[in-house]
């Protein structure tokens, strides 16, 4: 864990907890749905797995994550949040909205993962939808997610969704710029950047449901 900065400060408290390497994407990870230490491994490309046995350890000796059996007939064990770790999710929203702000288009380097992209589409849902309830699935790339909107409410998963989705979306680069809205649904169709099964009409929705402007200058 994080050297204790020395002040009786619950900010200063929570950077000890979370400020280590690897910590808030693990946690990212758990607010979209419990993990085998296996899955969190396969969906954190590039962590070592003495970090994330050392990460886990500390996340759990601080009371974030808990343990608990996998159910039948499935064997091993899940990891998952606590409600103290819960309580963690809108804050993680919010720093994930603060940094798409400036992210126009992936770095070479960087890929997108199942849930990633679905802690993406949570952060990015905006109140006031249709009723619903509406299923989107999203495919950038490898990576797979769902969310399913009711009116103000989302809920987000990684994969496929266990139902058939109302609007299935494929798309690359040109899904940050959907969200952005600085490429339009119909721009984005007829340029071949992304396609759809469904009803056009729900594209359109989908980006008024789901929304992170483009407000700063990329570094």
């Amino acid at each position: 864990m994080s050297k204790d900065y020395g002040q009786f400060c619950g900010l200063a408290r929570a950077a000890q907890v979370l400020g280590e390497r690897w910590a808030l994407m693990i946690v990212r990870d758990l607010t979209v749905s419990a993990r085998r230490f296996t899955d969190l491994h396969e969906g954190l490309p590039g962590i070592p797995t003495t970090v994330l046995t050392t990460r886990l350890r500390e996340l759990e000796e601080s009371a974030v994550i808990t343990r608990r059996a996998a159910p039948s007939p499935a064997r091993g064990v899940l990891y998952e949040l606590t409600p103290r770790g819960r309580d963690l999710q809108p804050i993680l929203d919010a720093l994930g909205r603060w940094g798409a702000e400036a992210m126009a288009s992936p770095r070479e380097s960087e890929v997108v993962t199942d849930s990633s992209l679905a802690s993406a589409l949570r952060s990015a849902h905006r109140p006031g939808g249709l009723a619903g309830p509406l299923t989107y699935h999203v495919r950038s790339g490898a990576a797979s997610a769902w969310a399913t909107t009711r009116g103000d409410e989302v809920t987000v998963g990684p994969g496929e969704p266990s139902s058939d989705p109302d609007l299935t979306i494929d798309a690359g680069p040109e899904l940050r710029l959907l969200l952005a809205g600085t490429l339009t649904p119909e721009e984005a169709l007829a340029s071949g950047g992304i396609a759809i099964a469904g009803a056009r009409r729900l594209l359109e929705e989908f980006t008024r449901s789901f929304r992170v402007p483009l407000s700063a200058p990329a570094p």
